[in-house]
Formats: C-alpha cells, sequence, structure tokens
C-alpha cells in the first residue's frame, strides 16, 4: 500500500507536487507550536511529522529530518544518563497521568482524557528499562 501510494505520488509532476508539500508542510510547522501548548507530545509529534513531509521532496528538510531523528537522540544518550530515581520519577508520573485520563472520562472530558493519556503513554514508553529494573529489584530481595 505505502509503495502504491509512493509510486502514485512520485508519479505527479514536480511542479504540482513541490507546492502542495511545501503548503502542508508549512501548515503543520505553523501549527505545531500552538498544540504543543495543550499538555502532552502533540506538538513534538506534528512538529516532526511537517519535517518528514516536507523531506519527501526538499533536501534541506531531508538534511533537518536526519539531524532531529540520528543527532539530537545521540547527543541526549551521550548528555543525559537517567538514574534510577529519575526512572522511578518518570513511572510514578505517567501512572499519574493515566489515572487522570481515566477520571477525565468518567467525566466526559474526553479532550482532557486525550492529552492526559498522550503524556502518560509518552513517559511511559519513555522509560525502557523499567522491566530490567524490576526484575533486578525484584531478584534482590
Amino acid at each position: 500500500m505505502k509503495n502504491t501510494f509512493y509510486k502514485w505520488w512520485k508519479q505527479k509532476p514536480s511542479r504540482f507536487r513541490k507546492p502542495l508539500v511545501f503548503v502542508l508542510g508549512l501548515l503543520l510547522l505553523i501549527v505545531s507550536p500552538i498544540i504543543g501548548s495543550v499538555p502532552g507530545p502533540g506538538g513534538i509529534a506534528l512538529f516532526l511529522l511537517s519535517i518528514a513531509i516536507l523531506a519527501s521532496e526538499f533536501d534541506w528538510a531531508e538534511e533537518l529530518k536526519a539531524f532531529f531523528l540520528h543527532t539530537v537522540p545521540k547527543e541526549i544518550k551521550n548528555r543525559w544518563h537517567p538514574t534510577p530515581r529519575w526512572a522511578i520519577c518518570f513511572d510514578i508520573t505517567s501512572f499519574a497521568l493515566l489515572i487522570g485520563a481515566l477520571g477525565a472520562v468518567t467525566q466526559g472530558w474526553w479532550a482532557l482524557m486525550l492529552s492526559l493519556g498522550m503524556g502518560g503513554i509518552t513517559l511511559f514508553i519513555f522509560n525502557r528499562d523499567r522491566l530490567t529494573r524490576l526484575k533486578k529489584l525484584l531478584t534482590k530481595k
């Protein structure tokens, strides 16, 4: 499906593709800080999506995409080493956000549920070493 759409899209004339991609990517890029002001990771995801869309047609955006997807994570990994206390803080915060999302559902506040839920899920995924840390904790006793 993806390859079929990609081939179909690349068969379209460049004079049609580039302006459409530019307008869509720029629109998402402009909207990303607005969405970013709402709790949750939506602004970051929208920003990266806009860069990926722009990278489909523009070389400068491809270099920017490579920077954000390869260089930035490496630098963060090299400079920041989370301690077990940080990991526990991430777990507690993600659990609290997910409980808040469940509470928002019971009240019918779907926007708040979506915002808190996405924040909680993101923190939960970010804390990758959870299972190995839990296994170490359980085998110590």
